[in-house]
Formats: C-alpha cells, sequence, structure tokens
C-alpha cells in the first residue's frame, strides 16, 4: 500500500511522538525488529534504521512484531475521511497558507466541505484553526530568538501587524511583547476578554471547597494554586482586577523560562481562556495540571461527586507535594506509577480503578501517553487513543476531552449528573437516555461543552 507522505515528513513527525498521525502510518524498527505508533514514547531509533508501513498487516509481512509499549495492533482505526484529510493536510506550511480560501485549494476541497470537516475533527472553524497555529509558531518564535515582533508575524503568515497583534492578543491574551518579555524584569499579566463571566470560574474553581491543591477567595479576586512548574513545585497567586489577571508566584526570581511559560499555560487552562468567547459564551475552565485531570477521572467512575472529591483530596494528602499555607501540589505522574495497586486501594480506590490509575501514571510518565500532543489533533485521534487504553469507557474518554485536553464540543451522554440535570430543567417524567442526551443538546452546537458544564453547575447548586 502506498503511503501518502514524504519520508522525511513522517520521520519528523516519529520524533515528535505525534499522537494526530497515529494509524495513519506505522514506524518499523529493523535494528529492534519492531513496529509502533508514531507517538511511541520509547526510544527513538537512528533514521537509517527506520521503514514505514502503511498498516500493521504490512509491518508484520516485513518480519517485524508489535511494540509492547504502544500496542499497535490495538489501535482503532483511523476512518477514510478524516486519514485523507490528515494525510494532504501533512503537505501544508500554515506560513505558506494566506487563508481558508487557499488552505481548501491545498487540500483539494470546497469551503463548504472543508468547514464541515475541519468543525467534525478539530471542533473550530479553518479560520481559528489557522490563526491559532500561526499564533503558535509566533510565540515560540519570539520567545526563542532575537526577530523583531514584525519580522515574526510576517513570517508566520500574517498579512498585517495589525491582525497579528489582534490574533495574538485573542490566543495569548497579552501583547506580542508582554509574552516576549514576561520573567525577564517582567512579570505576567492576562487580559480578560470583555465580559468575562469571572462568577463562573469562582463556582468551577470552588466546586471542592475543601481543595487542597488552591484556595479560592472570590470576594477578594484571588486564587491562589500549588502547581509544579518544570523547575518544581510553586505557590501561585492569580489576582483578578479590572479585567486582568495579574500572576504572581512566591519565587520569581527563581523561575526559568520555561517556568514562565508554564505558568501561562496553567494560567489560561484554570480561567478557561484555552478557547476564545465571544458573546453569552461560558469559559470551561480546565484542570491546570493535565495529569491531575487523570487523577479526577479515575476517582470520579462510578461514585458521587463528593466522594471523587474526598478521593482526589487522600491521594494529594498523601502523594503530592507541599508547598505553603497548607496547599499541596497534585501528585505527579512519576510518584504515582512508583505505588502498587494496595497503595491506591488505600486512597479509597476500588482494584479495578487503582490498576486504571497506575497503568496510567506509567504511560504518561513514561511519555506513551502525551495529552498535550491529543490537544493539537483531531478529537477523534484523541478518543481513539484513549479508548484504546484498558480500563477506560467512554465516560472517561469524553470527560478527559472535555475537561482536561479543552474540545469545544463534547457531550458525555452517559454521566449521570449531566442527565439528571437534564431531566429536572427539562421538567421530563424520567432521567435521559445517553441518546436523549444528545438530542437535548444537540440546539447547543458546536460549544455543547459549554452546555454540559451548565448543566453540571446546576446538578452542584439546583439554585
Amino acid at each position: 500500500m502506498t503511503l501518502p507522505y514524504a519520508r522525511d515528513f513522517m520521520l519528523g513527525r516519529m520524533f515528535a511522538a505525534d499522537a494526530a498521525f497515529d494509524g495513519l502510518f506505522y514506524t518499523g524498527v529493523t535494528s529492534t525488529g519492531i513496529y509502533c505508533l508514531p507517538s511511541c514514547r520509547a526510544r527513538k531509533p537512528r533514521a537509517e534504521h527506520v521503514q514505514f508501513h502503511a498498516s500493521p498487516h504490512e509491518a508484520r509481512a516485513a518480519g517485524l512484531r508489535a511494540c509492547r509499549r504502544c500496542h499497535p495492533d490495538a489501535y482503532r482505526g483511523v476512518p477514510l475521511p478524516e486519514a485523507a484529510l490528515l494525510a494532504a493536510l501533512g503537505g501544508v506550511s500554515v506560513p505558506d497558507v494566506p487563508g481558508v480560501r487557499a488552505l481548501a485549494d491545498a487540500l483539494h476541497l470546497g469551503e463548504s466541505a472543508l468547514h464541515a470537516q475541519w468543525r467534525e475533527l478539530f471542533q473550530v472553524t479553518p479560520g481559528e484553526w489557522l490563526a491559532r497555529e500561526r499564533v503558535r509558531l509566533a510565540a515560540r518564535t519570539l520567545r526563542g530568538s532575537g526577530r523583531s515582533v514584525a519580522e515574526v508575524a510576517f513570517a508566520v503568515g500574517f498579512g498585517s501587524l495589525s491582525a497579528f497583534g489582534a490574533q495574538f492578543r485573542r490566543v495569548m491574551h497579552l501583547t506580542p511583547q508582554a509574552w516576549r518579555h514576561a520573567g525577564r524584569g517582567a512579570g505576567l499579566t492576562l487580559t480578560l476578554p470583555p465580559g468575562f463571566p469571572l462568577e463562573v470560574v469562582w463556582r468551577d474553581l470552588g466546586r471542592d471547597p475543601d481543595s487542597v491543591t488552591q484556595r479560592v477567595e472570590a470576594q477578594a479576586g484571588r486564587v491562589t494554586f500549588a502547581w509544579t512548574l518544570p523547575g518544581g513545585p510553586q505557590r501561585v497567586t492569580l489576582h483578578v482586577t479590572a479585567g486582568q489577571v495579574e500572576v504572581h508566584p512566591d519565587a520569581p526570581e527563581a523561575l526559568t523560562p520555561d517556568d514562565w511559560e508554564a505558568l501561562h499555560t496553567l494560567t489560561v487552562r484554570a480561567l478557561g481562556l484555552h478557547t476564545p468567547l465571544a458573546g453569552s459564551d461560558w469559559p470551561v475552565p480546565l484542570v491546570p495540571q493535565a495529569f491531575d485531570g487523570l487523577i479526577w477521572v479515575v476517582a470520579g467512575q462510578q461514585v458521587t461527586f463528593a466522594q471523587a472529591c474526598r478521593i482526589r483530596r487522600t491521594l494529594t494528602l498523601k502523594y503530592g507535594t507541599p508547598v505553603a499555607e497548607g496547599l499541596i501540589a497534585p501528585p505527579t505522574a512519576a510518584r504515582l506509577a512508583a505505588l502498587d495497586d494496595a497503595d491506591l486501594r488505600a486512597c479509597g480506590l476500588t482494584d479495578a480503578r487503582a490498576a486504571l490509575l497506575r497503568r496510567l501514571s506509567g504511560r504518561v510518565a513514561r511519555h506513551e501517553l502525551n495529552l498535550d500532543a491529543l490537544t493539537r489533533g483531531t478529537v477523534g485521534a484523541a478518543r481513539r487513543t484513549l479508548l484504546a487504553g484498558p480500563g477506560i469507557c467512554p465516560w472517561t474518554a469524553d470527560y478527559v476531552l472535555l475537561r482536561v485536553l479543552g474540545f469545544p464540543d463534547v457531550v458525555p451522554e452517559g454521566d449521570a449528573a449531566l442527565a439528571a440535570s437534564l431531566r429536572r430543567t427539562h421538567a421530563l417524567p424520567a432521567r435521559p437516555t445517553p441518546a436523549q442526551v444528545q438530542t437535548l443538546l444537540h440546539p447547543h452546537a458546536p460549544r455543547r461543552s459549554q452546555a454540559v458544564l451548565r448543566a453540571w453547575h446546576a446538578a452542584l447548586d439546583p439554585t
């Protein structure tokens, strides 16, 4: 079978461990005799020892065996339309595409077909995707080079400085100049969108009033977190004043550039600023530290929200890192991966959930499960990657898609709290079935994650 990508491109995706291309090609390693998914986090081979295959069957026919780390045979196949679009997208350079029309031409699609497929695969419009990718390239370049803002703007494909500045502020919530100098003699201040419903964020951050990882003081406009940065645990306070968020770590002088970039990412996630908002949109705050989101989802399987909070608190008290004034940074994947199932069961998890959390911790610690990479691919690729792991059910995958990866149009149709809330708000005679949940939330597409959050808030506080 002919592969749709150039060898150099596939080598680049393999070395980047890009999960978006899982199932689109397979990496064969002639020196070890195994084949892997592109996202496999095993030690990367030398390029001359790599051959690429279109399917596991083709790799096995070449005398290779499946990798025991990434389990390529268990990976669920990519639907043909998605595979075709991603294959064409692999040959597109974002800076060379001036707009949506040019992107459609490069992918050999009409504009209406492009919009429909993009919404289904990435859950954003093509224009939003282009702007986001350009800003990501610009943000990386601004921090890593001495090029001027104008040079960077034009290099990543923007046609004017004003358009670049507007899109950069919309995605990053600060100016290009402020981003370049953050942590270099300057602090970090993000601008909130006009009319930002901060009360939604306060309510969401305070959903566990006994949390040991964060402390919310809504009346004072302040929330304090215990976060693990690349350089280590740190207490970080967010002050909200006049439409701005000032980020204050306890020891700013000790932070590296990587720490400041992590602070920006964590703040954006915590406040739900990862998706641009308009009109009456609600922010959907994410679990700031992605691995902590996996702790939440395992703790929450088939129990009440109050029970999930208790289990997560117990795990954090035992295996987190104390920071200051009673706040504790959530456990890291490496810390939990070093435990055995009995340690995790002692925190309130069942046998099955303890085993699941240990497996997930190990996969994240060994870089086999790259949550950051999943956010940049399609929603289908993320869901398939999650469901390929034993013990992960559709509800678990959907929660991760919504609360950890930040996809804006996700409906965890099997969620009991969501169904109970919809039954009450729609005055239904019985709890809606998963199919009825989908029907009730369909009018909210393509922002159904917001509707789900509203329902969850209503379930916690019926008033």
